[in-house]
């Protein structure tokens, strides 16, 4: 028997069709009773379509130097955008991507990039070593008239170590460091340092984000903030048209409404699926469900200028108080692991041997915060209000209760988060993450360590420590180290040496984000997927 279909549930794989928010959230609901006797259904490829990948937010401001959340900064970006080199996390190789070819020196110190000929922007613009030099001028120089304010993307690119960067040609373009670091053609994979055009620069100036101009696989079609972004597939992408035409970027910020969207259909594949659904998704068969290497490292920060927690005596009491067993099983449903301090296993530096840094024991924690006189004591704990924070936030505030300290918990939202752990007068304890934008593992380190940077001088504060000459020499051994083995153990020691000698983040889980699809699409990539990079331009339906 056919049929026409209702008009008002048209195909969501046909070309210029794409759901409202209340279709969506429509789909999810009648899916909510249904997802446990519903066959599989495949997802079948017509002229033209639509892939609708769900999210947790979108901004509307897809300005690579700052960030607006994982929706606009991560997810929607490596659709828009790619830079000079590329990962994409199935190897953690260094691959071309705007530069077809690249020379160091002899000293490490001095990166000399060819730009891909025949290369084009989504506007028709050819891509040069001018719009690259336009990319990291407004990230390296803060009289930029293109350079937004309070910008991070520096911290990331390497810092005080960039010496400049030269145009050398129309298709020659170079970078020069104080210092060699191995992590520099990583760095430059990140989605924080993708190529825009020279052109948009010109005429959006500091106001390029909401539009954005790249040479990634999809081009920016519109954006609605709060409800989605639409993509669409960019003819001249330098590794050939993706099969998708379209993709929709939806926000679905309540996990139940992403679970169910994923299982009526309304949503075709995801990587904010809720670690509490995952068991129940996998054994329904309705879903591919994967789960991806553990790149993504979660934290209590500890302001180590804050009033106890200036005693390191406190900082360790509190570490000890952790329990890890309860993290893991309450706030991530076992689908997470006990970590080694800051590297995780799929990364260099990993040593199981450190999981002692992160085992629970109250009692050497209470005799610890006795000794240093800080029985009774308040903190300030602040979390993000969304995803599995608050929870997390539950088990870590009954820890230090617990341990003898007064905790007063705080969830807000994701902007008001950042600024807040980014004034150190304002917190004491914080609920963090670093996730594995490029797998170096100095993509970890430097960051959140390094005198200059956003996270050490003002979330942790530990920049005035006695510790902090010998904790940089230690970063900066392992970033001149060119041997693999010989940095990995130079990584093991650094953990080691956070863990003993500085303790401003009791490590707490890691985790990967669960990525769930419909049967029958294809070419996802879940590795990247789980640490948030989300590279779709292999996908298609079968």
């Amino acid at each position: 028997m056919t049929g026409t279909k209702n008009s008002q549930t048209p195909d969501p794989k046909v070309a210029g069709w794409y759901p409202t928010r209340r279709q969506v959230l429509a789909g999810a609901g009648a899916a909510v009773g249904a997802a446990a006797v519903a066959r599989p259904r495949l997802v079948r490829a017509q002229d033209g379509t639509t892939l609708v990948f769900g999210v947790n937010s979108i901004v509307g401001n897809f300005e690579p130097t700052k960030w607006n959340g994982f929706g606009d900064s991560v997810i929607t970006m490596d659709s828009l955008g790619r830079g000079l080199t590329h990962v994409d996390f199935r190897s953690v190789e260094v691959q071309p991507a705007v530069a077809e070819s690249w020379e160091v020196s002899d000293d490490g110190r001095v990166y000399t990039f060819t730009i891909r000929s025949g290369m084009t922007f989504h506007d028709g613009t050819a891509v040069t070593a001018n719009d690259v030099f336009r990319t990291f001028n407004r990230i390296i120089d803060p009289e930029d008239p293109s350079r937004p304010e309070a910008i991070g993307a520096i911290d990331n690119l390497g810092g005080d170590n960039v010496d400049g960067i030269e145009l050398v040609d129309d298709m020659t373009f170079r970078f020069s460091l104080k210092e060699r670091d191995e992590a520099f053609l990583a760095r430059l994979t990140r989605p924080d340092m993708i190529i825009i055009s020279a052109a948009a620069l010109d005429e959006f100036g500091a106001d390029v984000g909401p539009n954005l101009i790249s040479c990634g696989p999809y081009r920016l079609a519109s954006a609605t903030p709060g409800e989605r972004a639409v993509l669409e597939a960019f003819d001249d992408y330098y590794e050939g048209r993706p099969a998708i035409d379209r993709l929709v970027m939806q926000v679905l910020p309540d996990p139940l409404a992403m679970t169910s969207a994923l299982a009526s259909g309304a949503v075709h594949a995801s990587n904010f699926v809720p670690h509490s659904n995952l068991d129940q998704l996998e054994a329904s068969g309705r879903l591919q469900v994967f789960k991806p290497q553990a790149y993504i490292s979660l934290f209590l920060t500890m302001n180590a200028v804050s009033g106890p927690l200036q005693d390191i005596r406190v900082r360790k009491a509190i570490n000890l108080a952790l329990d890890r067993d309860a993290i893991i099983q309450e706030a991530f449903f076992g689908h997470g692991y006990q970590p080694a301090y800051m590297s995780t296993e799929a990364q260099m530096g990993y040593d199981p041997a450190h999981v002692a840094y992160s085992t629970q024991d109250m009692d050497q924690a209470r005799a610890l915060l006795r000794e240093a006189g800080a029985e009774g004591a308040t903190l300030r704990m602040h979390s993000q209000n969304q995803l599995f924070w608050p929870k997390l936030g539950q088990v870590v505030q009954r820890n230090l209760t617990e341990l003898g300290l007064t905790i007063e918990p705080q969830y807000v939202e994701s902007g008001s988060f950042f600024g807040i752990m980014f004034d150190k007068e304002q917190h004491d304890l914080g609920l963090w993450q670093r996730s594995a934008f490029m797998p170096d593992m100095d993509g970890k380190f430097s960051p959140l360590f390094f005198t200059g940077t956003l996270s050490a001088e003002d979330t942790t504060a530990h920049v005035g420590l006695d510790t902090q000459p010998e904790l940089e020499r230690r970063i900066l051994e392992a970033l001149r180290e060119g041997d693999p083995e010989a940095r990995h153990a130079l990584y093991v020691d650094l953990n080691r040496f956070l863990a003993e000698e500085v303790m401003v983040h009791g490590m707490l889980a890691n985790i990967y984000t669960p990525v769930a699809a419909q049967v029958g699409v294809e070419g996802l990539n879940p590795d990247g997927m789980g640490t948030y990079r989300t590279f779709l331009e292999d996908v298609r339906f079968a």
